[in-house]
């Protein structure tokens, strides 16, 4: 993906995390979709510096109530990669713990920024840059895509990934992509529910443009509560999770105004205006 022109089109404020210069990613935070763009060519594979800066880039948006979603793909110069994951390095006993720090605190920053990620993915994701893709709430790819697990061949397994794909493609598809190490292209990774959409390159920009505009035209503080409570669904015990679910509801969905405006809206037979609070 190059330019974005949902990202370009929305006006913004210049804040500190929007100027901070990153070395391996690129950082697009001026408006109400941030995004990040992994910028370390041609393969993207991931050291933990740059980890370390996407992760620094997520957490910057702490503050952020304007910003309602995060898009994230590879830059042009990558064509062909999303990412070939972690560097060989990360594989050995003295940079092992280390790289798996950084690349964990990548998916805690996610979680508790609680604000959609949508991956979009044009080629290959592989090792952790396959978990990545698949960590995201949102992935579209392209016909060109291809999804690959291949530590087992290695010797090892990938830690998030063996805890994340049960949850997200089922125990049995899981197994096998693991066990296996066997690639998987786009149309087996929509059919397996790794992907939500799959779309020929030349209609990627508008797909992506249309699901992010339908997405950010809805109130802020809502798409960030559902997210929190598909998150606990999907990975804390049921129980919990229903009980948290309802004290949301209850006690903060209920008191937003755009929950109220939505209401009236229905009522009065219009289109709500969403304040975003």
């Amino acid at each position: 993906m190059g330019d974005d022109p949902v990202v370009r089109s929305t006006e913004g404020t210049a804040r500190d995390d929007e100027k901070k210069d990153f070395k391996f990613i690129r950082w697009d935070a001026k408006g109400m979709v941030a995004h990040l763009t992994l910028n370390r060519p041609k393969q993207n594979i991931m050291n933990i510096e740059m980890l370390v800066e996407i992760a620094a880039a997520i957490d910057g948006l702490s503050t952020r109530e304007d910003v309602k979603m995060i898009l994230l793909d590879a830059a042009p110069e990558c064509e062909g990669f999303f990412s070939m994951g972690v560097g060989a390095e990360g594989y050995f006993s003295q940079m092992v713990f280390q790289m798996m720090d950084a690349f964990h605190n990548v998916f805690r920053a996610m979680i508790e920024i609680s604000k959609p990620v949508l991956a979009v993915v044009d080629g290959v994701a592989s090792g952790a840059g396959a978990e990545l893709a698949a960590f995201c709430d949102l992935v579209v790819a392209t016909e060109n895509a291809q999804f690959r697990q291949p530590e087992i061949k290695l010797g090892v397994f990938p830690p998030l990934g063996a805890v994340v794909y049960p949850r997200i493609i089922g125990p049995h598809r899981a197994m096998e992509l693991l066990l296996t190490g066997d690639p998987i292209d786009a149309v087996q990774a929509v059919q397996m529910g790794l992907v939500n959409r799959v779309v020929p390159q030349a209609q990627l920009q508008e797909t992506v443009d249309n699901l992010v505009k339908r997405i950010s035209d809805q109130s802020g503080p809502v798409l960030k509560l559902l997210k929190r409570v598909v998150f606990e669904g999907t990975w804390h015990p049921f129980e919990q999770a229903l009980k948290h679910s309802q004290d949301l509801y209850l006690r903060d969905l209920s008191e937003l105004e755009d929950s109220q405006e939505g209401l009236r809206a229905l009522i009065e037979k219009r289109k709500p205006v969403w304040k975003n609070r």
